[in-house]
């Protein structure tokens, strides 16, 4: 299965946190996607503010990440709807996924168990140190 990745780089007058975020995200599923998705096993839908982004996980893909609603018609395992400034604190580790659900910043509709398996697709996000 190819592998597609897009991401849309951020704009100097609106610049999103999560741009260069779901760029690494992207970035590591060229290396780290088939585990993910042996660990995920399903397709989750991250809405940031207003943009919505597609990660296929599903069992047996190497993983894709791409801009907007999931392909032909699949229906996401797990939804999470937050705002850009969130998802940026919770990839960095700032914020822990599960205290920005009691708190109302992250939304989540779908599969919860899938959910509480999200730290390696969050890490996943990370920058990563250039040497």
């Amino acid at each position: 299965m190819q592998q597609q990745v897009i991401a849309r780089m951020p704009t100097a007058g609106g610049a999103k946190a999560s741009g260069p975020l779901l760029q690494q995200l992207g970035k590591s599923l060229e290396t780290e996607g088939a585990q993910l998705a042996s660990k995920i096993k399903g397709l989750v839908v991250f809405k940031i503010d207003d943009a919505e982004w597609s990660l296929d996980l599903s069992e047996g893909s190497s993983g894709a990440l791409y801009e907007g609603p999931p392909r032909d018609g699949a229906k996401p395992d797990l939804t999470l709807t937050t705002s850009d400034a969130t998802f940026a604190q919770m990839v960095m580790g700032k914020v822990n996924p599960q205290t920005a659900f009691l708190t109302r910043k992250l939304k989540i509709n779908g599969s919860m168990g899938m959910a509480m398996k999200l730290a390696p697709v969050l890490e996943a996000a990370q920058p990563k140190a250039k040497m």
